[in-house]
């Protein structure tokens, strides 16, 4: 598979089929495969698997490939960055909208497809040169069979009539429907009320011990003592087995032979390069580069900064935009560009130099082809060593030969319960946060003594658990906590009591002085309240939301600490919609820019939980996380 990645980074990128099919992903997708979907036997040549919905890691890598080179940025800053995972979510995205459009049998016919195809042709083809052909040649450059073409064609222009079809749907709301949603939000209250505390309660008997007794029976597990392990830990890791692996200067120089075209650079050309805002600021920047001014001196006295100013750097053809890189490309070795328009602004642009096509030496490659063919025999001596553990371990050998020979490294955790934490609060699996769920639940699972089956980790090390010690679950002895008990009892009674009072008290439907008299409570205002108001003691945001949902005069019970509030809305006051119609238009504006994402989104979010898809996170890590940057 790694081999596979490897080979899929000699592709570069095919700008007109990626302009079709580079969607940003419009909802949320959460879809990391957090239950361990693709650890039951689904193998890595799939990085996400749904209903009906399958994308392997190959496919994947190649559509990666194309996009980052696009982009300037190689797979382990895109990775580290969340790029992959964009990437990942508008395929995932795309192909949920393909199968949501055949199911409602929106498609596109083959005369459609073909004059889009011819369209996005005709710029490809040189003098002398049918569209056809140029097409086959750009495809055959970037390893993309014409069938594989027309099908993304075919499904991106399905996708955009379905996503269309969505968003026609979404308008901007009416005058009347902005009007209501400013009260809503403006509306302001005043309520009035009173307490009942539970302390206030002071009726209550002591429980005999009998009842006492029967209460701790029935809250025996709040004085428990969980059961707690104590487990070794053994690890193997990648840098044990480095040593063992020796690779020759011979096995270096014939990779290099054999893939010479990837170590291959194309024409390049060093740029300076600042981007502005505006095009009269371009303009006067572009005259006094022409002058004679440095770039970046220009630019400062123009805009009155540096940020604006990019530097100096080398850049392939495919690694500029798409509006600038035919003419930096054009250009001769000094000219400065007539600023150019891009979705960034404004680009000035002065061509420092022109390097020519070179092919990197043996010598300047040599240390990161070691390094790759380290990697990858590090990976199957990895794999090899694991198998070979887990065989003697489930033939019943004991633990520590395995670790001397072998030359793992051991760890002891002691006395954790299921949580992984210690009586004391104190978590010895924060180091193992990524693979906590996996290592307790080995834990919990064998008796002492035992060992578990080897486990791969997110990093890729191996471990194997073995349990040291098991201590059952016990409970605290009545007499220990019967003080504790008296005092739990003796409030919930007190606040049981006054729940009845309180309720009694409403259905009294008696005037509220004389409720907050009956119970020598004293009355208090609150004024000018709002959805938006940040809760104060007594009132808590659950009060607020109760508040404002009641009617006026309407009697209502509100829980506070320690008690219960018995009170009603006095006054509900509307703001003037006349003298707000600025506000208002804000709203209608707001509502029509959010409105189609959102619908959109929360469409999207419907049909990934129909289609139940899931993304393999082991794979992508393997794969990306690892992967060092580019030099």
């Amino acid at each position: 598979m790694l081999r596979a990645m490897r080979d899929g980074a000699k592709g570069g990128i095919l700008k007109y089929f990626l302009l079709g099919l580079l969607v940003l992903a419009a909802g949320g997708l959460v879809l990391t495969d957090v239950g361990g979907f693709f650890r039951g036997g689904v193998s890595s040549n799939l990085v996400a698997k749904g209903k009906g919905i399958e994308i392997s890691t190959v496919a994947f890598d190649r559509t990666v490939r194309r996009v980052l080179s696009r982009q300037g940025m190689d797979t382990g800053q895109a990775y580290q960055l969340g790029f992959i995972d964009q990437i990942l979510q508008n395929e995932i995205q795309n192909q949920i909208l393909t199968r949501e459009a055949l199911n409602l049998g929106i498609q596109v016919n083959d005369e459609t497809v073909l004059k889009q195809v011819a369209t996005l042709a005709a710029p490809l083809a040189q003098e002398g040169q049918s569209k056809a052909e140029a097409l086959q040649q750009v495809l055959r450059s970037q390893g993309i069979s014409e069938n594989e073409f027309v099908d993304s064609i075919r499904q991106e222009m399905g996708n955009t009539l379905f996503r269309n079809a969505v968003f026609s749907g979404a308008t901007r709301i009416s005058t009347a429907e902005a009007e209501a949603l400013y009260q809503f939000r403006n509306e302001k209250r005043n309520f009035e009320g009173f307490i009942l505390t539970n302390k206030s309660v002071t009726d209550i008997k002591e429980p005999t011990d009998e009842n006492l007794l029967k209460y701790y029976d029935a809250n025996k597990a709040e004085f428990a003592t969980p059961e707690t392990r104590s487990v070794t830990i053994a690890k193997l890791k990648q840098e044990m087995l480095a040593d063992k692996i020796k690779i020759t200067e011979e096995d270096l120089r014939s990779i290099y032979e054999d893939n010479i075209t990837s170590y291959q650079q194309p024409e390049r050309r060093k740029l300076q390069q600042a981007i502005v805002n505006t095009q009269n600021d371009a303009l006067e920047i572009f005259k006094k580069v022409e002058k004679g001014t440095l770039l970046k001196k220009a630019v400062r006295s123009v805009t009155g900064e540096d940020i604006a100013y990019l530097g100096e750097n080398d850049f392939k053809k495919n690694g500029l935009l798409e509006d600038i890189a035919n003419p930096a490309f054009d250009a001769k070795k000094g000219d400065v560009l007539t600023p150019i328009q891009s979705a960034l602004g404004w680009h000035v642009i002065k061509l420092i130099d022109v390097i020519a096509p070179e092919t990197e030496s043996f010598n300047s490659v040599k240390k990161q082809i070691r390094e790759d063919v380290l990697q990858e025999r590090l990976i199957d001596d990895l794999l090899d060593t694991a198998n070979m553990i887990d065989d003697r371990l489930a033939s019943g050998e004991a633990l520590e030969p395995i670790v001397a020979e072998v030359g793992l490294t051991t760890e002891s955790l002691k006395n954790f319960n299921q949580a992984g934490t210690t009586s004391k609060g104190k978590d010895l699996f924060a180091a193992f946060q990524g693979d906590k769920a996996q290592i307790l639940e080995a834990a919990f699972d064998y008796d002492a003594g035992e060992a578990s089956p080897i486990l791969e980790l997110q990093d890729g090390t191996y471990i194997i658990v073995r349990i040291d010690e098991v201590k059952p679950l016990t409970y605290t002895a009545f007499d220990e906590v019967r003080a504790t008990l008296l005092v739990r009892w003796i409030d919930e009674q007190k606040a049981l009591t006054n729940l009845i009072r309180t309720q009694e008290a409403l259905a009294s439907e008696k005037p509220l002085k004389d409720l907050a008299k009956a119970n020598k409570a004293k009355i208090k205002t609150y004024a000018k309240l709002t959805r938006s108001n940040e809760a104060k003691p007594p009132l808590t945001p659950a009060a607020l939301r109760q508040i404002f949902g009641s009617a006026e005069g309407e009697m209502i019970k509100i829980e506070v600490n320690d008690g219960f509030m018995i009170g009603s809305v006095t006054a509900i006051t509307l703001p003037d919609t006349a003298k707000a119609s600025k506000e208002i238009e804000d709203i209608r504006s707001q509502t029509a820019q959010a409105l189609p994402q959102e619908i959109f989104s929360q469409y999207i979010n419907f049909l990934s939980d129909k289609y139940k898809v899931k993304v393999n996170s082991r794979v992508l890590q393997a794969v990306y996380g690892a992967e060092p940057a580019a030099n």
